[in-house]
């Protein structure tokens, strides 16, 4: 079992420093909550899946 009264584990080291990242715009995240926009992207890319699925030789 473990024992509790042990020093705590380090805290490991990040793999990298997001702290600089750009943070999305006000529109990014609109589309990115915008169910119809999102309905729309999910059959465009399945249907490209099924493009390549349908074209690919067996």
């Amino acid at each position: 079992m473990t024992d509790m009264t042990s020093t705590p584990a380090e805290t490991p080291v990040p793999v990298a420093d997001l702290s600089r990242a750009p943070l999305p715009t006000a529109a990014t995240l609109r589309k990115r909550k915008s169910v119809p926009i999102q309905l729309t992207r999910f059959a465009v890319f399945n249907t490209r899946i099924m493009r390549m699925v349908l074209k690919g030789d067996h």
